[in-house]
């Protein structure tokens, strides 16, 4: 875009890595684009930050609880293991 191009809105103004050129699309409020975070601010309220804990919520593997059950098994495996080498 020239500088002596007039546009009669806002622009976005997000670089792109590659091109090193300037998104092009009409800013929001924000000053942003649909495209570049204009449009969603996130849950705000209880209920909602709720509703995305639980839709994100997949199947727990890297939970609290399991880390902590996963370093108790470790454990006792290290035990087992320490007890059989002083057996022999």
């Amino acid at each position: 875009m020239e500088k002596s191009e007039v546009l009669p809105h806002a622009l976005c103004g997000a670089k792109a890595k590659r091109t090193g050129k300037f998104c092009r699309q009409p800013a929001m409020k924000n000053g942003k684009c649909r495209m570049h975070g204009g449009k969603s601010t996130g849950a705000r309220t209880q209920k909602g930050l709720d509703a995305i804990r639980a839709a994100n919520f997949k199947h727990g593997i890297y939970s609290k609880e399991n880390h902590k059950a996963r370093i108790r098994v470790k454990n006792i495996y290290s035990f087992c293991k320490n007890y059989i080498r002083s057996l022999n």
